[in-house]
């Protein structure tokens, strides 16, 4: 079975086909880059739209998680280069009278843990619903959330939540590509991702991402 290729703004991408527990295929594209690496003069700041690349590029495996410590090891695991996402779908190349309802997941942790990699969260029971999946990481702890009142720092704070917005802002762009409905998304999450939801449901930066 072929390897299913998709165009987004950015570029080409590969991914997978996979099996869900009812035998039903779906395609998997993990380690999507939604923003550029924070990393450098990036770091602490608002996301910025990732670069373009040329080629097709492989989305068959997961990125670097965003860096947190390991409470079971007690030892620092993840990257600082960690904004990427996943998208799992059960259909590509359709009409837009065709497309599906979006669910967009935010993982918990309290904002200093976790990930949307699909060993925790995947995607085998709610790929059977109809739907496309986007699961998605974020920066936490005080590479997320640290912040200065003294504006000549220019740590302005809530860069993970900023994140979460940027991820919004590119499922608005690119998930029709996938068999996705920019205009059906809805957000969930538990724990922090929870309270994720509602400060996004709050924030004008998230305005006409979710419907």
């Amino acid at each position: 079975m072929e390897d299913p290729i998709v165009v987004i703004k950015s570029g080409k991408l590969r991914g997978k086909v996979e099996i869900d527990y009812c035998g039903g295929k779906y395609y998997s594209f993990r380690g999507i880059p939604y923003a550029k690496p924070p990393i450098g003069n990036l770091r602490f700041k608002a996301p910025l739209p990732p670069d373009q690349w040329s080629g097709i590029r492989d989305a068959v495996k997961h990125q670097s998680e965003c860096c947190c410590r390991d409470l079971m090891f007690n030892q620092i695991i993840g990257s600082e280069d960690c904004l990427y996402l996943n998208v799992y779908t059960p259909q590509i190349h359709c009409e837009s009278m065709h497309l599906k309802p979006v669910m967009f997941w935010i993982h918990g942790g309290g904002f200093v843990r976790g990930s949307g990699n699909s060993d925790t969260y995947g995607p085998d029971f709610l790929i059977t619903q109809d739907v496309v999946i986007v699961t998605i990481n974020y920066r936490l702890g005080i590479l997320g959330f640290l912040n200065f009142e003294d504006p000549s720092l220019d740590v302005p704070g809530n860069a993970g939540l900023k994140d979460q917005v940027m991820g919004l802002k590119w499922v608005r762009e690119n998930i029709a590509n996938f068999g996705g409905d920019p205009s059906n998304v809805t957000i969930f999450g538990e724990s922090a991702g929870a309270a994720s939801v509602h400060l996004l449901m709050l924030s004008p930066l998230a305005r006409g991402f979710i419907y």
